[in-house]
């Protein structure tokens, strides 16, 4: 999945000379947390709700003497950080994590074409993984090496059940934790079919 496929295409993009009071309306009046700021078509900065939010308070980091009547350019954030529309949403979102940022701009040859937000891969990823099917989820600990993985899902397939997604971490040098989405609501007696060809099942747990 990449951003063109989960990004906002009708952006809304403010002046950089706009005053911060009319910035804060117009995100109350359209639901919105982040605006881009153009100047004649291209983008200098970008504003959050955060942002707005700091003008005026006790908070450590507020601008010390910004009002709401003063330009939304004292206050946005530049240079922005931009994603592409053919980027991968697990690397777009790799960059917002690694920056603590919600949103990013969307550019086509310097052309702003569309915005991504948190809130975009979190939906992303209820989709990549099923979730909203009839499915249930199981994890089992696999040592790290080319052939487990394959042999897990050949047993799952085995017992009539069919993989929707497969996510993964790290648990440990020498292995990894892989989740499995499943198209069964009956994830015990698949987790217990594993255990019995000696797979080492994490979740459900195994009751006694």
């Amino acid at each position: 999945m990449l951003v063109k496929d989960i990004m906002t295409k009708k952006v809304v993009a403010i002046d950089p000379d706009m005053p911060i009071g009319d910035v804060n309306t117009l995100m109350e009046e359209r639901n919105i947390r982040h605006f881009p700021i153009l100047a004649s078509g291209e983008l200098v900065g970008i504003v959050s709700d955060r942002d707005i939010r700091l003008v005026g308070s006790e908070h450590p980091k507020s601008p010390r003497g910004i009002s709401l009547k003063d330009a939304v350019s004292t206050i946005m954030i530049s240079p922005v950080l931009t994603a592409h529309p053919l980027d991968a949403i697990e690397e777009a979102a790799k960059v917002l994590e690694e920056n603590k940022i919600g949103a990013m701009p969307v550019l086509e040859e310097d052309e702003l074409i569309g915005i991504v937000t948190g809130i975009d891969f979190l939906k992303a990823l209820v989709r990549l993984t099923g979730v909203y099917g009839s499915t249930s989820r199981i994890e089992v600990e696999l040592p790290n090496d080319r052939d487990s993985l394959a042999k897990l899902v050949a047993a799952v397939s085995a017992q009539g059940v069919a993989v929707s997604s497969i996510l993964m971490q790290h648990c440990a040098d020498d292995c990894s934790s892989f989740s499995l989405r499943v198209s069964t609501i009956n994830n015990r007696a698949l987790a217990e079919a594993l255990r019995e060809q000696g797979f080492m099942v994490v979740w459900p747990e195994l009751k006694f």
